[in-house]
C-alpha cells in the first residue's frame, strides 16, 4: 500500500464522517461537495462501512477485495462478482457487495447488487455463511447501513482460502517493510509486532512477526513462473497460523481484541495506532 493512498484514505474518513457518542454523521465539508464529488467519496466510504460490519458482525478481519484475490493469482477480473471474500475460522465465509450512497437509495440498486452478490465464488473448505448487499448512505446525515440477502444461487468459481490470505497480508507487509521496522511487544504478552511509522499521516501500523514472517518478500508473486511456487510456499504456513488464531480468538479464555479511541489490534494481527495529530478527533468520539 503506498503510503499516499493510506494518506488519503485516512484523510477521506476523517473529512467525510464526524462521530460522537451517539453514532457517526457526515461532515460539514462533505455537504459542501457537489453531487459528482459526493458520488465518488460515497463509493470509498460504502467499502469502508462494510469491512466495519464484516469486522463487528461475522469477526472476518480478512476482508478482500475479489479483483484483488484474481490479480494476485494472475487471472482476468470477472465482470460479476462480489466485491469482497472473507472467511473467520473454517466456519464462516461471506461474500459481500458494498454500495455507498450520499442520501437514500433506489430499490432497483438493491435489485442489481443482488445480482452481483449472487456470483459469490466458493472459499475451499469454508462453507458459505452469507451473501449479502451492504449500502452505506446518510439519512438526515446520519450515517447508516442497508443490508439484504440475496436468493440462494449455485456457486461458482473455487477461491484457494491460502492465497486469499496472503492477498490480504502482502501489501499490508510490504508497506511495513517499506519504511523504518521495529519489533515491539504491544499488548504486554509474548507476540513481537513489526511496526513502522507513517509521519504522513502520522499512524503506527503493525503487524505480527510471525505473519510477516511468513509473508514473502517478492512484490510481484503471481500464478506463472518460479514467483508462483514462492507464493504457494508462503501462503500454506501462512494460512494456518490464521486458522490458529482464529481458533485462540473463538476461545472465550483468550485475549479479546484490543480497541481505544486510538489503538486497535484486530483479530487478524494487525494493529494501527494514531499519533497525537490524531487527539481531537479521538476524543470527539468519546463526547
Amino acid at each position: 500500500m503506498p503510503v499516499l493512498e493510506l494518506q488519503w484514505r485516512a484523510a477521506m474518513m476523517c473529512a467525510s464522517i464526524e462521530q460522537d457518542a451517539k453514532g457517526h454523521f457526515r461532515s460539514e465539508g462533505y455537504a459542501r461537495l457537489d453531487p459528482s464529488e459526493k458520488g465518488a467519496l460515497s463509493f470509498f466510504l460504502g467499502q469502508a462501512q462494510a469491512k466495519v460490519f464484516a469486522h463487528d458482525f461475522f469477526r472476518v478481519s480478512r476482508f478482500v477485495h475479489y479483483d484483488t484475490y484474481l490479480t494476485y493469482c494472475g487471472r482476468p477480473r470477472r465482470k460479476t462478482r462480489p466485491d469482497f471474500i472473507g472467511f473467520y475460522g473454517r466456519q464462516v465465509a461471506i461474500g459481500v457487495e458494498a454500495k455507498g450512497r450520499s442520501r437514500g437509495f433506489a430499490p432497483t440498486l438493491v435489485a442489481a447488487a443482488k445480482r452481483q452478490a449472487r456470483s459469490l465464488p466458493v472459499i475451499a473448505g469454508h462453507p458459505a455463511s452469507a451473501t449479502y448487499v451492504h449500502v452505506a448512505y446518510f439519512d438526515r446525515d446520519e450515517w447508516c447501513a442497508y443490508l439484504e440477502d440475496p436468493p440462494s444461487a449455485r456457486q461458482g468459481q473455487l477461491v484457494d482460502p491460502a492465497a486469499l490470505t496472503l492477498a490480504y497480508y502482502l501489501p499490508i507487509v510490504d508497506a511495513i517493510r517499506a519504511r523504518q521496522t521495529e519489533l515491539v511487544s504491544l499488548v504486554g504478552d509474548d507476540v513481537m509486532y513489526l511496526r513502522a511509522y507513517f509521519a504522513e499521516t502520522d499512524i503506527y501500523v503493525a503487524v505480527r512477526g510471525d505473519i510477516a514472517a511468513r509473508v514473502s518478500s517478492n512484490r510481484s508473486v503471481t500464478a506463472g513462473g518460479d514467483s508462483a511456487m514462492l507464493g504457494k510456499a508462503t501462503a500454506g504456513p501462512l494460512y494456518e497460523l490464521a486458522l490458529s488464531l482464529d481458533a485462540e480468538s473463538a476461545d472465550l479464555r483468550s485475549r479479546p481484541e484490543e480497541e481505544s479511541a486510538t489503538f486497535f489490534l484486530g483479530g487478524d494481527g494487525v494493529a494501527v495506532e494514531l499519533g497525537s495529530s490524531w487527539a481531537d478527533w479521538a476524543e470527539a468520539g468519546r463526547r
